[in-house]
Parts: C-alpha cells; sequence; structure tokens
C-alpha cells in the first residue's frame, strides 16, 4: 500500500509517494517518489504505485507473505509506514517542541493508565503534579504517589537497556507502587488474588515463581520471532494471566508493553481510560485463547494515536 507523505520545510509542505518493502524479519526498505509543492492526483498515485512495484521488483524487493501470526500483512506494512512517518515527524521537531510532546504523552500515559485502575484524579490534576509541582488539594497521597511513581518509572525504562527479566520487572513493579496502597511492593504476591469483574482466576501464589520462569522462557524464543507489536501484546496479555503481584499488575502490564515497543523503536502508546470497557474486553478474550483480538485492539489505538499526531 502506497502513502503520500507531507514534509514540511519552513512555511513550504512537499508531497512523497512512498511504499515499504519487507526484506526481513523486522528490516524494511521504504522506495520514495518526490511531487514537489503540489499534491499528487489519484491518477498520479496509480501509476506512481506501478512504477514503485516495477523498481522493487528489479532490486528484489517483491512482496512476500510473513509468517506472523496475529497480524496481517496489511497491518504490519500500515505499521511500517506509520512508524516511519512518525520517526520522520519527530526527527523535524525542534527540541523544544520534543519535550513538550514527551511531557504531554507522560501527563496522558499516567493519567489514563491511573484512571484506569481507579485513580480520581483528572488529567489537570495530572499535569500540575508532573509539570509544574503544584498539589491539588483533594488528592490524597496514594493517588499523589502513583502519578510520581508513573514519571520515576518511565523514565527508567527509556535510559534501561537490558532486556525483559526477572529483575526488570521486580524494579518497575517497585517503582510503580512505592509509598502506596500496595502492600507487596516489588515482589510476587505470598496469597492468592481475584480479578474483580472478570471470569478468569489468576493461578495459586504458589505457581508464581515458576509461571514467570515459562513467561521468560518464552520471550527470550519469541523475541527475535514475532512482530514488535505481537511480542508487545503478549507480554501484556501473559503476564496479566498470571498476575504475579498483589496489585498493581495493570499498570505494570501496560509499561511492559510500552518497553517492548520502545526497545524495538517504535513509539509508545496510551490505552485511554474512555475505552477501558474494549480493553478489559480483548483482554477477557485473550484469556479464552483469543489474542488477535487483543493485538488488533492495540494496533488500532497505537494507529490511531500516531495518526493523529503525524497528520497522516
Amino acid at each position: 500500500m502506497v502513502t503520500v507523505e507531507k514534509i514540511k520545510r519552513g512555511n513550504k509542505t512537499y508531497f512523497y509517494v512512498s511504499k515499504n518493502f519487507r526484506m526481513g524479519n523486522n528490516k524494511w526498505k521504504r522506495i520514495r517518489k518526490y511531487f514537489g509543492n503540489k499534491e499528487p492526483t489519484k491518477e498520479q498515485i496509480r501509476k506512481t504505485a506501478e512504477q514503485i512495484e516495477l523498481e522493487a521488483k528489479k532490486l528484489g524487493l517483491a512482496k512476500e507473505s510473513h509468517e506472523f501470526k496475529y497480524i496481517t500483512d496489511d497491518e504490519v506494512e500500515v505499521l511500517e509506514d506509520i512508524k516511519q512517518s512518525y520517526n520522520d515527524w519527530w526527527k523535524r521537531l525542534p527540541d523544544e517542541s520534543k519535550q513538550k510532546y514527551s511531557e504531554d504523552f507522560l501527563v496522558r500515559f499516567t493519567y489514563n493508565s491511573n484512571a484506569i485502575e481507579g485513580n480520581t484524579l483528572s488529567l489537570r490534576d495530572t499535569h500540575l503534579i508532573l509539570q509544574e509541582n503544584i498539589i491539588p488539594s483533594d488528592a490524597t497521597t496514594y493517588e499523589y504517589n502513583e502519578v510520581v511513581n508513573s514519571r520515576k518509572c518511565m523514565n527508567f525504562i527509556k535510559k534501561y537497556r537490558g532486556d525483559l527479566n526477572k529483575t526488570f520487572i521486580l524494579k518497575v513493579h517497585g517503582l510503580l507502587t512505592v509509598n502506596t496502597a500496595v502492600r507487596i511492593v516489588g515482589k510476587y504476591r505470598d496469597h492468592d488474588v481475584i480479578i474483580g469483574g472478570s471470569e478468569h482466576r489468576p493461578p495459586s501464589y504458589k505457581e508464581v515463581p515458576e509461571l514467570m520462569r515459562q513467561f521468560f522462557v518464552w520471550y527470550n524464543n519469541n523475541k527475535d520471532r514475532m512482530h514488535p507489536l505481537e511480542l508487545a501484546c503478549l507480554v501484556h496479555t501473559k503476564f496479566a494471566r498470571i498476575h504475579p503481584f498483589s496489585d498493581g499488575n495493570g499498570r505494570t502490564s501496560r509499561v511492559l508493553t510500552n518497553f517492548v515497543l520502545h526497545k524495538h523503536d517504535y513509539p509508545m502508546f496510551i490505552v485511554e481510560n474512555k475505552d477501558r470497557s474494549s480493553y478489559y474486553n480483548t483482554l477477557e478474550k485473550s484469556d479464552k485463547g483469543d489474542d488477535r483480538s487483543f493485538v488488533k485492539f492495540i494496533f488500532d489505538n497505537i494507529v490511531g494515536q500516531l495518526r493523529r499526531k503525524t497528520g497522516k
């Protein structure tokens, strides 16, 4: 699928028609055609698409079907297009704009992730705490700490250069839950739990260490085989299914999903509180063996959020 790119330089906008071709596992090559400052017509796009296909064949880049299980060929191509558009857009931003976008993402991610778990602070309250160091009058100590903990945790995963392992996950959970209502911080649970409103019953706490060991084995066996989006989503669903902590599993799983995406140079994303019902419904389907529904839910969210930023 070809895309029309709009690139701004100064006060002018320039147009390109481009398409990505898969060269191997998570390796891509983009063929791009320049159209100057006039947006191409549908007929020009069609003819350019044919030219790009011919050029790709000469270069030995004929489209091959991938072997991913939970994401389609078209979705892989769309995701790669929007990812590259995002990265191109990000590179062109001045440093001060990058800082503002990063701060805004942190506020929105923190607000939504905490709100999904019942934190009553508003988006504005979250902004005041994170960006202006102001404590809202109605903020409880626990809710305030959940906000500042999110900043510490996101800063940690951006700087972390290791991989997913037990030490890392315990660190993430500890950063997110310290000085909150969570009783066991940075350690696996020592009791059985239930998930309110869910048919899924997490395994006994006695099984958690072995199940998490198997989780890490699964991850290491699949991290170079699966598409990064599939990997990130299944990290979320498998982790949530085990529910290794007494509390804070949801917040931890969303951070882990973003960590995997970030590690593979994909932009981080937000599960918005307004989509909480759909989010939980697809997690329920995953618990029953339908991981495709959750991957599609996250795919739609990522593409929608990136398109709103880049205008693609």
